[in-house]
């Protein structure tokens, strides 16, 4: 003979509910974070531009002096055109560089000297990159693939 009455059942059940939906939650959540963390570990790689890179006179690698007069210190020459040590890339000041920052300077002679190398998208200032080794190894990549067999 059963002692259970009917309603005994019901808190088990509701228990056993409970369980389920906290670990439902508890991997929802941390889905969730996974993600976050993904997404802020991976969030706007650094992608250089392929025609700008190649177009190019040469690449330096370079330590912005002065944003507004557009000095930076040359670190390296990646195609080893540049020999000075000090530039002076009139429009520089439209990549918006901070000063004391390195990085990944596309440059091309003009008549008044160098200057940042335009990319070809439209009404776009000139880019310029973060030197950083993601940065450096891409270029490299870009720089051998363009030499061609």
């Amino acid at each position: 003979m059963r002692t259970d009455s009917p309603d005994s059942t019901a808190p088990r059940e509701a228990s056993s509910a409970r369980k389920r939906f906290t670990l439902a939650a508890t991997f929802a959540g941390l889905w969730l974070i996974g993600l976050g963390v993904l997404s802020f570990l991976t969030a706007n790689p650094i992608t250089l531009n392929r025609e700008q890179v190649r177009s190019a006179t040469d690449v330096l690698t370079a330590v912005v002096e002065d944003a507004n007069a557009g000095t930076v210190r040359v670190e390296k020459s990646w195609k080893d055109v540049v020999s000075e040590t000090r530039l002076t890339l009139p429009n520089l000041i439209a990549a918006n560089p901070a000063a004391g920052d390195r990085f990944l300077i596309p440059v091309s002679r003009s008549r008044d000297g160098w200057r940042v190398t335009l990319s070809m998208l439209p009404d776009e200032p000139p880019l310029i990159y973060p030197a950083t080794p993601e940065s450096e190894t891409q270029l490299r990549q870009l720089l051998k693939a363009g030499r061609g067999p």
